[in-house]
């Protein structure tokens, strides 16, 4: 463990020209029909170069994928490259469950990418944290400078804490106004404490704050109470669905905040919503009242298909 917290703190005190964007744009959607209220499916590659060509304009620098998200690090990658914007984005990307070879893994990475190192490597299961094998390997990616930073992506409160207590430099945890877990840990002051980046996933759920009640399908009929008492929440501060759900991430303050977009249109709002003044802080309390306790089969989408 020691030896794990001197690297981070050595990577640290070493300082970037530019600052990574607050806003982080996944690529899950380029190369998977992802998300609940998704009725675009996967982008064409000029809807996907578009999409980013959008972001990148509205000030994002900075964007997630991983080798298990289809033809995304492919996609990623060919525009970077014709963007000539090797040197001017922060890529994250994510090492696929139980690999055997850590670095073959990265290098494969960096190949469909089309870059010499990466911002941040991080594992996609959060069992591979408890694997030392897995772990040394990671480490040695970090040591052969295929990337600046790495870490893990957790669902479980108890795997984000583990990952912390190994001295990870990112860490990538779900976190929306219905997903409360973290809060009741206390896990984002313990993140900062121990100087780790958080980069908080889902703030719409997958879009299901992003929905009408009555667009629910009957296996999430268990979440129309909920999503029903949020939009009341939202409309009586005259916010709407989804600059609820953004704002309500962004004042809790994780270090960045990964979302999904399937269109331009959908990203230039996102990028709006945080360039305006943030709303008073009153409706952030009700909310937080409201959704204390909401049951894990609505709050964890790989849950979602087991609801009856």
């Amino acid at each position: 463990m020691r030896g794990w917290r001197n690297h981070r703190k050595k990577t640290r005190n070493s300082k970037n020209v530019m600052a990574k964007s607050k806003l982080v744009l996944g690529t899950v959607q380029f190369g998977q029909d992802y998300g609940i209220n998704n009725t675009e499916g996967i982008p064409t590659k000029g809807e996907a170069f578009a999409l980013l060509d959008a972001a990148r304009k509205g000030g994002i620098n900075t964007f997630d994928t991983a080798a298990a998200y289809g033809a995304a690090e492919e996609v990623l990658g060919e525009w970077i490259t014709t963007r000539d914007l090797a040197d001017t984005v922060f890529i994250v990307s994510k090492m696929k469950a139980n690999a055997p070879d850590v670095r073959r893994e990265v290098e494969a990475s960096l190949s469909r990418l089309g870059l010499q190192r990466l911002d941040g490597y991080l594992l996609h299961s959060p069992q591979d944290l408890y694997v030392e094998s897995i772990m040394r390997g990671l480490r040695a990616v970090k040591d052969a400078g295929l990337a600046l930073h790495i870490g893990v992506s957790v669902y479980e409160k108890t795997d984000a804490r583990r990952a912390i207590e190994l001295g990870v430099d990112y860490i990538q945890v779900p976190y929306n106004v219905l997903d409360r877990r973290l809060d009741a840990a206390d896990f984002f002051t313990f993140a900062k404490k121990n100087g780790v980046t958080v980069f908080a996933r889902s703030p719409f759920l997958q879009g299901l704050l992003l929905m009408k009640p009555e667009e629910l399908p009957p296996h999430l009929f268990a979440a129309r109470p909920h999503l029903v008492r949020f939009i009341e929440i939202a409309e009586s501060y005259g916010l709407s669905q989804l600059e609820a759900s953004l704002l309500y991430v962004y004042s809790h303050a994780p270090d960045h905040i990964v979302f999904g977009a399937n269109t331009t249109a959908q990203v230039k709002q996102i990028i709006g919503v945080l360039q305006r003044e943030p709303a008073q802080a009153s409706w952030i309390k009700e909310m937080e009242d409201a959704f204390r306790n909401v049951e894990e089969e609505i709050i964890d989408p790989r849950l979602w298909k087991k609801i009856q």
